[in-house]
């Protein structure tokens, strides 16, 4: 078998190189997938980001959003309630609440 060793190292204080260590301890531990598969499957997948990259980025779709979606209304199905409400008060309640404010006041005679 031909193989070749390559020793990496994480700078720990640096907070993207402790997150990838953190990852790569967590599959040892877990016996999720090995170590060794992954680093060469994330190597291969960057190499094919490099030589196809996308035509367009997350903002380039967030523009054609905002541009087609400019023109457009929204309406909701529900209908909405409406609900009047009389704020004239009668007589009776009126005389109440100035019975009301005056035995309020007289607690600070």
């Amino acid at each position: 078998m031909n193989n070749r060793r390559l020793n990496v190292r994480f700078n720990l204080d640096n907070p993207d190189e402790k997150s990838a260590n953190d990852y790569l301890e967590a599959l040892a531990q877990n016996n999720k997938q090995s170590r060794n598969r992954f680093i060469v499957e994330a190597v291969i997948e960057k190499i094919k980001s490099i030589d196809n990259p996308r035509s367009f980025t997350l903002e380039d779709i967030r523009a054609v959003l905002r541009e087609e979606l400019q023109d457009v209304s929204f309406v909701s199905s529900a209908q909405s309630s409406v609900q009047t409400v009389d704020t004239e008060l009668t007589e009776e309640q009126k005389e109440k609440n100035d019975a009301e404010a005056l035995s309020f006041l007289e607690n600070f005679m």
